[in-house]
């Protein structure tokens, strides 16, 4: 047995433990479900009751029924404080809302206040999770950079994405742009994905992973060849997040000054009229142009947000009802594209308290994981600024890289972590603990 020290840290050299053969298939479960399956789906109507979701479900019900997990009082007051403020909005709410928007935002965030029990070293868990997450992202990087070559040589729907592949009977309803086509060149999406962005997206959070933990640059360009074939900007504003964002109040000014200096280059390089930079500053007047990507992600949100705050109290407070920011669009009968940012589909149909509760929920999960600060500021970025609210895919990758709770340095005799104490082994279980 290890000598414990009074600080409750083992003398020893550090104490590891992999997960059991059922632990690990739990994992692996999860991480393929968002990457792999997420178009699979049993259609309710129009609403779809996707792989990931019920692999969601599944999983977090197994952990709250075995006792595997704490709970989080702060989570979850915040959380049905900000169900039960939208519950009553909807109860007298004269727009075009609806108790589904509502039901799906419940059961993706109501897991957020759950997390496994605390041991006394958590990481070898948190690396095989995140090394998984590595591995699965890989290979879509490898299915993307073939697919990039195939599909513009063949030109066939059928490796063009799996939503055409699918029987219908089993086919993900939603609006989705499944191939997307730009200067005579079809992005690849790594076929399981929905869209080029979601490829992108995938592609930054992996390198992040990868690039802050055991950076093997083999499986980083594999992983950078898989974002460039996605060809989206999503992903490299999304690293841009992750690695430069501040990881904590204390470097905020620094943060500041190098925000106010990447934007005085960017006007300086806009103005200076660089015909090989062109390319891609022009893109800049897009903020100015209706129907562009950069109006409707960016200028048009902020619009419906101004049509919102013009209704009074009520709508500014408590929004206008769950599932009303895209049913409104159509009947306000505006001429431009507009896209639905979780940041002003919160406001809009929840209002500034519901914002307020939810992304609390949101931060509070994950800063108060073992995961990585990086992948934190980049999760909170592309959670606000991209439509990732009610998709479960997204939801079930965050709640997975951040299952396991920071390791809180206690005084007391800790546990080390070994076969008997980690919750996927088949020993005795304690009760769940409340946090």
């Amino acid at each position: 047995m290890n000598e414990l020290s009074p600080a409750g840290q083992t003398s020893a050299a550090h104490i590891e433990m992999e997960l059991d053969r059922a632990g690990k298939a739990v994992v692996w479960i999860s991480v393929i479900s968002p990457l792999f399956l997420s178009q699979i789906a049993y259609n309710l109507g129009t609403f779809p009751i996707s792989a990931d979701l019920i692999s969601y479900a599944l999983f977090t019900s197994y952990l709250l029924v075995s006792g595997y997990v704490s709970l989080s009082i702060l989570s979850l007051l915040l959380f049905i404080s900000a169900i039960a403020l939208a519950a009553f909005r909807m109860s007298f709410s004269d727009t075009s809302g609806t108790w589904t928007s509502l039901l799906l935002l419940s059961a993706l965030y109501a897991p957020f206040c759950f997390r496994l029990r605390g041991v006394s070293d958590p990481r070898p868990v948190q690396d095989y999770i995140q090394r998984t997450f590595v591995t699965a992202a890989t290979v879509i990087a490898v299915i993307s950079i073939v697919q990039i070559v195939a599909v513009n040589a063949v030109k066939s729907p059928f490796i063009t994405n799996i939503h055409f592949v699918l029987p219908e009977a089993i086919r993900s309803e939603g609006a989705y742009t499944y191939s997307r086509e730009d200067a005579g060149l079809i992005k690849a999406n790594g076929f399981f994905l929905r869209e080029s962005s979601t490829l992108s997206l995938v592609m930054a959070l992996a390198i992040i992973l990868e690039y802050c933990t055991r950076a093997r640059w083999l499986v980083l360009g594999i992983l950078a060849g898989g974002l460039v074939s996605s060809f989206s900007g999503s992903g490299v504003i999304g690293i841009m997040a992750g690695l430069l964002l501040p990881r904590s109040l204390a470097r905020v000014p620094v943060f500041v000054a190098c925000l106010v200096g990447v934007v005085v280059v960017l006007f300086t390089l806009y103005s200076a009229d660089i015909p090989y930079l062109n390319v891609w500053l022009n893109r800049l007047d897009e903020f100015t142009m209706p129907n562009t990507s950069g109006y409707a992600r960016f200028v048009a949100p902020l619009d419906m947000i101004a049509h919102s705050f013009d209704d009074g109290f009520f709508s500014t407070w408590f929004g206008n009802g769950a599932g009303s920011y895209l049913r409104e669009i159509g009947l306000l009968k505006v001429k431009y594209e507009v896209n639905d940012p979780t940041w002003a589909k919160l406001i809009y149909e929840y209002g500034l308290l519901g914002f307020a509760l939810v992304l609390s929920v949101f931060v509070l999960r994950l800063h108060s994981s073992d995961l990585r600060v990086e992948a934190c500021n980049y999760f909170v970025f592309t959670w606000l600024v991209s439509g990732q609210l009610l998709k479960p895919e997204f939801a079930v990758i965050v709640w997975l890289l951040t299952l396991v709770p920071k390791q809180l340095r206690r005084s007391g005799v800790a546990r080390p972590v070994t076969a008997t104490n980690f919750p996927w082994h088949r020993g005795e279980m304690e009760p769940m603990e409340m946090a």
